[in-house]
């Protein structure tokens, strides 16, 4: 075999091995740095299914947090995923936040009818599942502090809670 054409295809084989172990572990990190945060979130004791968990910074300028969200499974388990590029599901930055927790449900929507023309939306009834209080971030009183390393968080929210109920 010609020395040259073996040597071409030997780096052909690196190139290709290089690539694969590139996609595998990934080019380095993108977006900005961030801790891992997940949670739990119950009311009245019982895991929430499908709210959504959502940390908004307290603080501005350079030490300010990212804002970042997640969304519960039938545990009521969320693993938090930051605002502005970083890897899926890994938290956010270090920092205070404010936490605000909503689930909303909706009447059933009903299908179209395909013997009339499409009239608009459906008048459809959409409530909050969760107390209001735990919706507004001027009315909740969750807070976080997320810190350098693995994060984990309990709130327990109670169905009696209401806005003027002292924080």
């Amino acid at each position: 075999m010609n020395s040259n054409l073996s040597v071409a295809m030997c780096c052909k084989g690196m190139v290709a091995a290089g690539l694969i172990v590139a996609a595998i572990t990934g080019c380095g990190r993108r977006g900005p740095a961030v801790e891992m945060v997940e949670g739990t979130v119950l009311l009245d004791g019982e895991p929430v299914e499908g709210a959504t968990v959502l940390f908004s910074p307290e603080s501005s300028g350079a030490e300010r947090g990212l804002p970042a969200g997640g969304r519960t499974g039938r545990d009521g388990v969320f693993h938090l995923n930051a605002a502005g590029g970083a890897k899926f599901g890994a938290g956010t930055k270090m920092g205070d936040y404010v936490v605000t927790i909503i689930k909303q449900d909706h009447d059933p929507v009903p299908p179209p009818d395909p013997d009339k023309p499409p009239s608009g939306p459906p008048d459809v009834k959409v409530w909050d599942v969760l107390p209001v209080v735990y919706k507004h971030a001027i009315t909740t009183p969750l807070r976080a502090t997320v810190k350098k390393g693995k994060n984990t968080f309990r709130f327990e929210l109670d169905s009696s809670a209401t806005e003027t109920t002292p924080k």
